[in-house]
């Protein structure tokens, strides 16, 4: 109770504090809104607008909690407060009032406010968003992955949009990804597995096919570990591309096992676990014929590994 009760005393500070334009200035939100097409953005104006009329008190709950992330942030039991999950847990009515701050109107810089601080509010909003798994985010989250920034904003950005699992996500994230590079290229990587789509698992694939250095294959084998992960299709409303997608990834993965050592070999065969896909046992046996010594007892204790998961 004490806990809470210093919670909702930083929180009411930190309102009041948003709210005093003569001691706080312009903080810039998380996407630019005018990259996207005017038709579009006038027309998610309106929307929020009107969402704001008919539930006022959504807008003022999702400012008040994204107010005082700092605070909460600084009293949490852990470094960070679930401020994320605070937002998600309003449930839809906090779709609008978020891709309005996200866009449009974010809250100035409270006193001693770091643009870092800025960044951690920025990313708690857009993984609230993602969280939330609704289709009107799209256009704002589109224009974020396009954005260049420090790596945990980049990757939250490209896990957001994933997680619509959508061919417009796909296609915007794939899209995002051919113009990309460095270490925003490495970000969408490792966020976009969330899609469970062919064309993100097939992108996935290709990119660790191509052998990048072992700090890119951990964040791609990752990826496909979670495109294809056996329990995360069971939560899905569509399995259509199910068998499609794990096939996809247990061969890159098997692949990437074979080519890389080290930390990048045990991240695959963790994410070939995951995965479990029908193909992987032949794909195993497979690599094994022609391997060196070293390489066939590594396989062996894989495929053991495979035939006591719990997923079989």
């Amino acid at each position: 109770m004490k806990t809470m009760n210093r919670y909702v005393t930083a929180l009411s500070a930190a309102l009041l504090l948003a709210a005093s334009a003569s001691v706080a200035s312009a903080a810039p939100t998380a996407v630019e809104a005018d990259k996207m097409p005017a038709p579009a953005r006038a027309n998610l104006r309106g929307v929020i607008a009107k969402a704001r009329s008919a539930d006022a008190a959504a807008f003022t709950q999702v400012r008040a909690i994204a107010a005082g992330a700092r605070e909460a942030d600084l009293h949490a039991r852990a470094r960070k407060a679930p401020i994320s999950l605070r937002l998600s847990a309003l449930g839809p009515r906090a779709v609008l009032p978020l891709i309005d701050l996200i866009a449009f109107d974010s809250a100035p810089y409270a006193p001693n406010e770091s643009v870092a601080d800025r960044a951690s509010v920025q990313r708690d909003l857009i993984e609230a968003i993602g969280l939330l798994k609704d289709a009107r985010a799209l256009p704002v989250l589109a224009i974020a992955v396009t954005r260049q920034g420090d790596f945990a904003t980049m990757r939250t950005s490209a896990e957001a949009l994933a997680r619509l699992d959508s061919d417009a996500a796909a296609a915007a994230l794939v899209s995002a990804l051919a113009a990309a590079s460095g270490e925003h290229t490495t970000a969408l990587l490792s966020g976009m597995g969330a899609c469970h789509r062919p064309v993100v698992a097939r992108t996935l694939a290709d990119r660790l096919g191509a052998h990048p250095d072992a700090s890119v294959a951990r964040h791609l084998v990752k990826s496909l570990g979670s495109v294809g992960n056996a329990w995360a299709w069971q939560t899905l409303a569509s399995r259509s591309d199910e068998a499609a997608v794990r096939e996809v990834a247990a061969t890159a993965l098997v692949a990437g096992y074979v080519h890389y050592t080290g930390e990048v070999r045990e991240a695959a065969a963790k994410a070939l676990l995951a995965v479990s896909d029908t193909h992987t046992p032949a794909l195993l046996a497979a690599a094994r014929s022609g391997a060196s010594s070293e390489l066939a007892l590594s396989l062996d204790d894989l495929a053991a590994r495979l035939s006591a998961n719990p997923t079989r």
